[in-house]
């Protein structure tokens, strides 16, 4: 299709993209002469595609496209068919869909930050996961086919879904379209079975992978995808896939049955994930990434849309054609009405010369007010119309000759200076303006960001003295709670000793009184006594020890330390108390290492062959 054709009642203002299920266009909505609507045109003639059985599934799903509202869904205004193709209308969104960002990020060599992969890919979940919610008719709206071609990245950093009402024809045909699309189907679709829910759960990794190593997910090795998830790197860093991410990619690409129930359930785990890895995603750092990815086509977007804000539709040729003849207008491109043989014939004198300048200066006038669409075509239009008018002005004056003599007008070079002279003045005026404006947003741009970096800063800072506030109130209680154990159990082994005695001497005293036969001696400590080392003494030996939880500030900050921990070790081999000793290393690092601490597995410290309690110390590293 060319750009500027018609396509029922939208005027296809530009053409967007091409892929394999068809075209996408910015399109108008014509009504009353003029553009009613604009609005992103999803045409669907892609060749593999069987276009009547796709617009048979379309043609019922207008109830799909009234149910879904959603901020991270398009909003559908029309669908159908023309001329035999399908086709779905949406709210216009200034943006490129999730394919082309793919393709430019690739050619310029600009990965995909993490945190952007990980907003784009969860707003589609979210996207997903509200369409599994609601209902058309008596079923629930799945969609089964999001591939990036169907995803729309805007601007102003938005993921939005689109594709719903034509999903299911889509998918039926999945089985005869190419490897661009169906990598990114579940292989039960492409194998012609129904979508079930967590079809769209393999998408989403299949999107995520990508977005993160900014290439298509390659096709699985014998094990599955495991091995390739394990050997894949952030493109951005060059890092492997950070293990959260990675499992849940696992977890993601495997068969029906294996898979995460749904796009809600995917959606909680990465949120999650988000969450406690510290992610800092924001919209308005994906709009400034794709300020800078698509400067260039941005700009030029801005101008032809701020042109076609005031753009007059011309009555087709076959409308006209139509009207004189009475019969219906057939829909063909959209063109100007060509001049009939008695509009050519040149009047007579000085009178055919001032029509012809009127009709220089109102081609110079449109001229200028379609600059932006395609400025070589209107300027060859431009200069072909001019050589026409001077072609009449000339017969005019061939034919003035032989009639009494009227006042001369300009000649056909002082119009044609004319007409270059207003085109170039409106170019340049044109072309200062946005200049302008486009220093303005970036100003305004730069100083958001500004803003932006400053109260993250403070709010930061506040965070980290709080923690810290935190910690040291958290410490003393510690340290409270410690002296008071400390002082209970030194009360209960005095007092245990002292019983002891007094057991002791009332036993002695017994025996001597009944002269009883000599009997071994009994060991002088029992089990559970807190001893010291010291001769006959076996320490705790260390068992086992969780994997340290390594806290996220310090992680994000790069910080690393080692923490010495005093802990008492009973006569069962577990951990009853854990103190810190030396100085503090913050950041999170002490309470972690006393989580740590308490979770360890000793065998027990032993005295005369009995299991008594003790104190040991022991050093938890955190490396990165």
């Amino acid at each position: 299709m060319r750009s500027r054709e018609e396509f029922g009642k939208y005027l296809l203002l530009k053409k967007l993209s091409e892929d394999p299920l068809g075209e996408t266009f910015r399109a108008g909505r014509v009504a009353g002469g003029s553009v009613e609507q604009v609005v992103l045109l999803r045409v669907f003639n892609g060749r593999s595609l069987d276009g009547a059985k796709l617009s048979q599934r379309i043609s019922g799903r207008g109830a799909v496209q009234a149910a879904l509202k959603n901020p991270n869904i398009g909003n559908g205004v029309d669908l159908g068919e023309e001329r035999g193709v399908p086709f779905l209308a949406y709210d216009y969104i200034s943006g490129r869909n999730l394919e082309n960002l793919l393709i430019q990020a690739s050619n310029t060599n600009s990965p995909i930050p993490v945190d952007h992969a990980l907003l784009i890919a969860e707003r589609m979940s979210l996207a997903l996961a509200a369409a599994a919610e609601t209902r058309a008719g008596d079923s629930r709206v799945l969609h089964g086919f999001a591939v990036p071609h169907l995803v729309m990245v805007s601007n102003e950093g938005e993921t939005r879904v689109l594709g719903f009402e034509a999903a299911p024809g889509l998918a039926e045909q999945a089985g005869s379209m190419s490897g661009e699309i169906t990598r990114y189907l579940a292989p039960e679709v492409v194998a012609g079975q129904a979508v079930e829910r967590s079809d769209d759960v393999f998408t989403l990794g299949a999107v995520l992978y990508e977005l993160l190593a900014c290439k298509p997910l390659p096709p699985a090795g014998a094990g599955g995808y495991a091995a390739v998830i394990d050997g894949a790197q952030v493109a951005y860093d060059g890092s492997a896939f950070p293990a959260e991410i990675a499992s849940l990619l696992k977890r993601s690409l495997v068969a029906r049955g294996q898979r995460a129930a749904d796009a809600a359930v995917w959606h909680k785990a990465l949120a999650q994930l988000m969450g406690d890895a510290g992610y800092a995603a924001t919209t308005f750092n994906l709009a400034f990434f794709m300020h800078n990815l698509f400067r260039q086509e941005i700009e030029q977007e801005n101008r032809e849309i701020e042109e076609e804000k005031g753009m007059e539709v011309a009555a087709p040729v076959a409308a006209v054609a139509a009207t004189e003849s009475g019969a219906p207008p057939a829909e063909v491109p959209p063109a100007m009405v060509e001049p009939t043989a008695e509009d050519e014939e040149p009047k007579k004198g000085g009178k055919g010369v001032m029509v012809a300048i009127a009709a220089v200066l109102l081609i110079a006038v449109l001229g200028g007010g379609w600059w932006f669409w395609n400025r070589s075509v209107q300027q060859a239009e431009a200069e072909a119309e001019a050589q026409r008018v001077a072609a009449e002005a000339a017969a005019a004056e061939a034919k003035a000759a032989e009639e009494p003599p009227e006042p001369a007008g300009p000649t056909p070079e002082e119009i044609q200076t004319q007409i270059s002279e207003m085109l170039d003045a409106r170019s340049q005026e044109m072309e200062e303006k946005l200049v302008s404006q486009y220093d303005t947003q970036i100003r305004q741009l730069q100083d958001q960001l500004q803003g932006a970096k400053e109260a993250a800063q403070k709010a930061a800072e506040e965070r980290e003295r709080q923690r810290l506030e935190e910690e040291r109130k958290a410490q003393e209680e510690a340290d409270r709670l410690a002296a008071e154990e400390a002082a209970r159990l030194a009360a209960e082994e005095e007092a245990r000793k002292k019983k002891a005695a007094e057991e002791k001497a009332a036993q002695e005293a017994a025996k001597k009184a009944a002269e009883p036969e000599p009997v071994p001696p009994k060991p002088a400590v029992k089990e559970g006594d807190l001893v010291g080392m010291g001769i006959g003494v076996t320490p705790p030996e260390l068992v086992s020890q969780p994997e340290v939880r390594y806290p996220a500030m310090a992680k994000k900050l790069a910080k690393e330390a080692d923490v010495e921990v005093r802990v008492l070790v009973d006569e069962r081999g577990n951990v009853r108390d854990a103190t810190l000793v030396g100085k503090r290393a913050g950041f999170g690092f002490d309470q972690a290492a006393l989580d740590a601490a308490r979770s360890a597995k000793y065998k027990p410290a032993l005295k005369e062959g009995v299991r008594v309690k003790m104190y040991v110390n022991m050093t938890i590293k955190f490396d990165l």
